[in-house]
């Protein structure tokens, strides 16, 4: 479709305007301009599930802030309902099959495993989106076929980074780490940093505990921080088996320092009620942040994300600083498709290689 301004047109844009509020959240639309919808695939109900709604918060948040400053050309932008994936990749597949009708690109598809089950179909709609992932093979065209829009860093480069900053500003006499890693996209590709920043820096890799999520023994990753003591440790695990681990070493007076992958650590774990609240505040473990800087930093864009949320919630937590930021690239590229004149599916993905 063509409109009278003379941009083409497909799937998941609209002439009428968008809805006022989507998932409880002001959407900020013009009521004088069309719509452009977004996909949702997030975690409510698996692992992921006290993130996945932060994430997707900050995201609404964004586009009511965007559509505040005037959206893009004619259009507002809005995120559809979200879809419970349950971090399966099959139920991933369905959640994407109900939504494709009806959407132009996708917000969030929560997963590094998730999104690659379904690229193959992504590809054939021509169904660009942003991954809430940090896998490093984003970063060659051949996985990601040209749909994907990276954002932050990716898990390989945070764990260099956290061995260079827990040397440089933490204590730089550490000699022996640990890794624990939940193996696959996240934990491999962590513990790949971290090793080469240990042969790096001349650090001893004592040893590395890397099974599947699925099989991850806080009893065995205790008991390796009790019977082979290190200087330090880097996990890449589950905030829940974190908080397990951390406390169950401390029951047993290990308390070694920690470096901690962004999605390893919550929150929760320095509010006021937690009962290991003063062990995540000791100064023996520090967490990466999730590919940006924290919600308190000191940048025109943190300040807007935080007079925008401050509308919309009454706490901040890292998960909202990555689902905001995860939505600028997205932005630009839906600005770059109405400039060309296509904001068809077809010319959403043109735009995206070209950027």
């Amino acid at each position: 479709v063509t409109t009278a301004s003379g941009v083409e047109t497909g799937v998941g844009v609209t002439s009428d305007p968008c809805p006022e509020a989507i998932g409880g959240v002001p959407t900020g639309a013009d009521q004088s301009k069309g719509c452009i919808y977004l996909g949702m695939l997030n975690d409510y109900t698996g692992p992921y599930a006290a993130a996945g709604p932060a994430l997707e918060t900050a995201q609404r948040g964004f586009w009511l802030w965007a559509n505040s400053a005037g959206g893009v050309g004619d259009y507002s932008v809005a995120i559809v309902e979200g879809t419970d994936t349950g971090y399966n990749p099959q139920r991933h597949l369905e959640a994407y099959n109900a939504q494709k009708e009806n959407v132009a690109a996708l917000a969030m598809s929560l997963g590094t495993v998730q999104t690659l089950f379904i690229l193959d179909e992504m590809d054939k709609d021509n169904m660009i989106g942003v991954p809430m992932s940090w896998w490093s093979g984003w970063s060659y065209k051949s996985a990601d076929k040209g749909l994907i829009i990276e954002f932050g860093s990716q898990y390989c480069a945070d764990g260099m980074n956290a061995v260079d900053w827990l040397l440089a500003n933490i204590n730089p006499g550490v000699k022996t780490i640990g890794i624990m890693a939940f193996a696959g996209d996240y934990g491999s590709d962590w513990a790949a940093g971290v090793t080469k920043a240990a042969e790096a820096n001349g650090l001893e890799v004592a040893w590395t505990y890397a099974p599947p999520s699925t099989e991850f023994d806080v009893a065995q990753a205790v008991g390796l921080l009790v019977t082979q003591p290190v200087d330090a440790y880097f996990p890449a695990i589950g905030a829940t088996q974190m908080a397990q681990v951390a406390g169950g070493a401390a029951q047993q007076g290990i308390t070694p320092l920690a470096m901690l992958a962004g999605p390893s650590f919550n929150s929760a774990f320095v509010e006021e009620g937690f009962a290991l609240k003063g062990l995540f505040e000791s100064g023996a473990i520090y967490a990466m942040g999730l590919g940006v800087a924290p919600y308190e930093a000191d940048t025109p864009g943190h300040a807007i994300m935080r007079a925008t949320m401050s509308q919309i919630i009454d706490s901040a937590n890292s998960f909202l600083v990555a689902g905001w930021s995860s939505q600028y690239h997205l932005k630009g590229v839906l600005e770059a498709a109405y400039k060309g004149g296509d904001i068809s599916r077809a010319g959403i993905r043109l735009s995206l290689i070209h950027i």
